[in-house]
């Protein structure tokens, strides 16, 4: 508890620093909190540890190449953007929308891409002529709460949202959902340990790719490093590391 305390008194006088634009190494090379939400492939925690795609592409950016100690947090999703929100926690990875710019930072290049994949029931011929987002209007909608890409792309339409997303297939083989717009990466590792798997179809639409960027807060210090960031990710994307990483998880 003790050190929770002062790693929060740590971070808040850097943020105070920073407003006054004396924050120096110290702030800078102080650990880092990142948070995260239970989203296999991309982070889960695993035996303690915190272990995933965006783990391993912010060990590789933030920790080897900027050289910061880092500690990662699995916690509910709208707890781990509240903590950066509050200056409790450095940054976060997801999609771009106007409520997070509000009190973070995005990185101008993409950490990693959620490609979408929409989910329904086997048989349904509704799905035969899913063309655009707005296709998916009247249908019922299943998400994992806190999804942004979610909130931002499907306005006006009926969603309904769990706080695990295990609990997405189950609604939708038993009719409570019509459609589960989600990440293939996310979705065939969930079908996998799912018994009705079989009962369920995935289309894979060109037109729904989406960047995920790295929300840092606007206290933090590592703001300061944006720069910094963007320009070692594209030296990863160049270097050939971007993609091995990738590669890990297909």
């Amino acid at each position: 508890m003790k050190q929770v305390v002062v790693a929060s008194f740590r971070r808040s006088l850097c943020a105070l620093l920073f407003a006054w634009g004396l924050a120096g190494s110290a702030c800078l090379a102080a650990e880092l909190v990142l948070t995260y939400t239970h989203y296999p492939p991309y982070s889960r925690e695993e035996n303690g540890t915190v272990v995933g795609l965006e783990i391993d592409l912010l060990n590789e950016l933030l920790g080897k190449r900027l050289g910061h100690s880092l500690q990662h947090r699995v916690l509910p999703w709208e707890r781990a953007q509240h903590m950066v929100k509050n200056g409790e926690a450095d940054a976060f990875v997801a999609t771009r929308n106007p409520e997070r710019a509000g009190y973070a930072d995005a990185s101008s290049e993409a950490l990693t891409y959620w490609n979408v994949a929409l989910y329904f029931r086997k048989g349904d011929p509704r799905f035969a002529q899913i063309q655009s987002l707005q296709d998916l209007a009247g249908l019922q909608i299943g998400s994992l709460n806190g999804n942004g890409w979610i909130k931002k792309n499907m306005v006006g339409m009926q969603v309904q949202y769990v706080n695990k997303m295990a609990l997405l297939p189950k609604m939708l083989v038993l009719g409570r959902i019509d459609v589960i717009p989600d990440s293939p990466y996310v979705m065939r590792g969930l079908l996998k340990q799912e018994p009705d798997a079989g009962k369920i179809d995935e289309v894979l639409p060109g037109f729904l790719r989406e960047g995920m960027h790295l929300y840092i807060g606007k206290h933090a210090a590592l703001r300061r490093q944006l720069p910094e960031i963007d320009a070692e990710l594209r030296k990863m994307k160049l270097d050939g590391s971007w993609q091995r990483i990738h590669d890990r998880y297909k």
